[in-house]
């Protein structure tokens, strides 16, 4: 069972850096060459290439990976428990793993806390969604300008009050029956948003000029590639030197995040409860959940690793995948950048949480387990990802092809590694 959870986590992992990523590379691909030729100019368009076609990302999604790539170092611990021949010697490689993730999972959520340009970017991701989707469509004319008259009329409509401005509360009446926490945003986080972009003179009311300049700037931002709003590099990395107006729109944002910072804590402390009581419930579950599906496996007489490694990772993620999709195929640098960012951020989580619940499992009820081979498919199919991702912030379509072979090649890793090598 100790081998099933691991390949669980195993096939979720390397499922979303290899089929996810390569889909969202393959369906989101436009022209990203310097280049040109005279016959490519004169139609207007660039001839397809593997090399020529692809995505680019910005800078915080490659900080993004290197994060993915921290939640790394526990498996390369456990891998020293193959040097060691002792019980006790691998139960203690075991402990020191757990710690690590422990610890690694505590900064992650804390980090956030004090420097939000995570969660920032998650926010960013859902509300774009949303706003292409149910807003753009309907407030642009036929050439994709801003319809004027359609703008003007849903102001009206949101001002329920006809005092020429909308408030927090009217937005928020807007937004009952719309189901964001569906696409994993709140109605709170949403209108917050709202108020940010769009109420420029900071009042806590958006007049009619400031509505259609804020909806003239999210259509902006939805129809041009290269706009890069939420390019925003965490401030630990960060290294190249700001304008006066730049540094000026920085101290007055750090300001109002001080300001909402020290009137949330209570809501910190709620998200950190609610965090225990979720990892107690899955270590409670873990276990039947594992049985139940070992003897699914025996009943249908299908090998156990193909549940675990390839159909349930497939069934858990299958909206993600499609939304990541539908992300993709607005063809922005923005839209894959933010796209991205939430693959890595899933990914980190998914290797956390994963690993902590199987660890704690196997340490509390001292089960007698090897080093799995799952571990060292996760250790080098998310390294690998995380590298390539990292150092580049140009995907050529050819990178989609190497990472649909990478689901492929970790299939058969396994097999090797549990069929013909006999690891655990």
């Amino acid at each position: 069972m100790a081998t099933m959870s691991m390949a669980m986590l195993a096939g979720s992992a390397v499922m979303q850096l290899t089929v996810i990523w390569g889909s969202c590379v393959f369906f989101g691909n436009y022209d990203i060459s310097d280049s040109s030729t005279s016959s490519a100019l004169e139609n207007n368009k660039k001839p397809f290439s593997l090399t020529g076609y692809g995505v680019r990302t910005d800078d915080a999604t490659s900080y993004t990976a290197r994060i993915m790539i921290l939640s790394m170092i526990p498996f390369l611990i456990l891998q020293l428990a193959k040097l060691i021949n002792s019980s006790s010697g691998i139960r203690v490689v075991i402990l020191i793993s757990l710690l690590v993730t422990l610890v690694f999972l505590f900064l992650y959520c804390f980090y956030q806390v004090f420097q939000p340009w995570i969660q920032e970017r998650r926010l960013a991701y859902v509300t774009r969604k949303f706003v292409k989707n149910n807003l753009v469509a309907s407030l642009c004319t036929a050439a994709g300008e801003p319809d004027e008259s359609r703008i003007r009329e849903v102001f009206h409509e949101i001002d329920q009050n006809k005092d020429a401005s909308i408030s927090d509360s009217e937005l928020r009446a807007l937004l009952l029956g719309i189901k964001l926490e569906e696409a994993g945003l709140r109605n709170e986080d949403f209108v917050e948003k709202v108020m940010e972009d769009f109420d420029t003179s900071g009042n806590a009311q958006i007049d009619e000029t400031e509505f259609h300049r804020g909806i003239s700037k999210w259509l902006c931002e939805a129809n041009h590639p290269d706009n890069n709003q939420y390019d925003e590099r965490p401030k630990l990395f960060s290294r190249t030197a700001q304008s006066e107006e730049q540094q000026s729109l920085l101290a007055k944002k750090a300001k109002q995040q001080s300001q909402t910072a020290q009137n949330s804590w209570f809501n910190y402390f709620k998200a950190a409860f609610l965090l225990i009581i979720g990892t107690a419930v899955l270590a409670l579950l873990a276990q039947p959940v594992i049985q139940t599906i070992s003897e699914f496996s025996s009943a249908v007489n299908i090998p156990s690793f193909i549940i675990s490694y390839v159909i349930i990772p497939v069934a858990m993620s299958y909206r993600e995948t499609l939304g990541a999709i539908k992300s993709a195929r607005l063809k922005t640098k923005q839209a894959i950048s933010l796209t991205f960012s939430e693959i890595y951020n899933a990914v980190f989580m998914n290797n956390m949480m994963g690993l902590a619940m199987f660890l704690l499992l196997v340490y509390i009820r001292d089960l007698s387990w090897d080093v799995s081979a799952e571990v060292l498919v996760v250790l080098i199919i998310c390294t690998l990802m995380g590298l390539l991702t990292s150092c580049s912030t140009k995907f050529p379509i050819w990178t989609a092809i190497i990472a649909y072979l990478m689901y492929p090649i970790s299939l058969g890793l396994l097999y090797v590694l549990t069929e013909v090598l006999g690891w655990s």
